[in-house]
C-alpha cells in the first residue's frame, strides 16, 4: 500500500482570538485624568503683551513705519546690568519714572506706540521690567493697561 491509501482526517481547530481587557486601561486613563485635574493650578496671567517682533532684515521693508513712536533705549554695563534708560532724548531715573512718563504720554495720545531698544548684552530681566513698566500696572489687585503697542528694535552698529 502506498501513501495514497491512508488519508488523514483533518480536524478543525478553532482558535480563540485574544481579547483585550479594556477595563484596566480605562481605569488608568481616569486615574491620570483625576490626577491632572486635581493638581492643575489656575494662575492669573502676569501680563498680556502685544509685542511686534520684526526680523532683522525685514524691519525696513515690510513693517509699517509709525508716525511718531516713543523710543526707549536701555543701555547696559559691561556685566549686563542696567546702566541707563533713555526716553526719546531724555534720561529716565528708574522704571517707576518710566511708567509715569509713559502714562502721561498715553493721556495725550491714546494709541501710543513704543519702540524698545535694549543693548545686546543687557540681562533679559531688565528688558522684561521695561516691558512691564510700559505695558501696565497693578492697581488694587487689578491690572491696568497703559500701552500695549510695544515693538523691539535692534540697532545695527556699523
Amino acid at each position: 500500500m502506498g501513501i495514497k491509501g491512508y488519508v488523514m482526517k483533518r480536524r478543525k481547530i478553532f482558535l480563540e482570538k485574544p481579547r483585550l481587557n479594556m477595563t484596566p486601561m480605562i481605569d488608568v486613563v481616569f486615574l491620570l485624568l483625576t490626577f491632572f485635574v486635581m493638581t492643575f493650578k489656575i494662575i492669573t496671567p502676569e501680563g498680556d503683551f502685544n509685542v511686534n517682533m520684526t526680523a532683522q532684515g525685514q524691519a525696513a521693508q515690510h513693517a509699517e513705519v509709525p508716525k511718531d513712536p516713543v523710543r526707549i533705549v536701555l543701555t547696559a554695563n559691561q556685566d549686563g546690568t542696567l546702566a541707563g534708560i533713555r526716553l526719546n532724548d531724555g534720561n529716565v531715573a528708574d522704571m517707576n519714572e518710566l511708567r509715569n512718563r509713559i502714562k502721561a504720554l498715553v493721556q495725550v495720545k491714546a494709541d501710543l506706540e513704543v519702540e524698545l531698544v535694549p543693548d545686546e548684552t543687557l540681562h533679559y530681566a531688565h528688558v522684561i521690567e521695561a516691558v512691564s513698566a510700559v505695558n501696565g500696572e497693578v492697581v488694587n489687585g487689578q491690572v491696568k493697561k497703559i500701552c500695549d503697542k510695544i515693538k523691539f528694535v535692534k540697532v545695527v552698529k556699523p
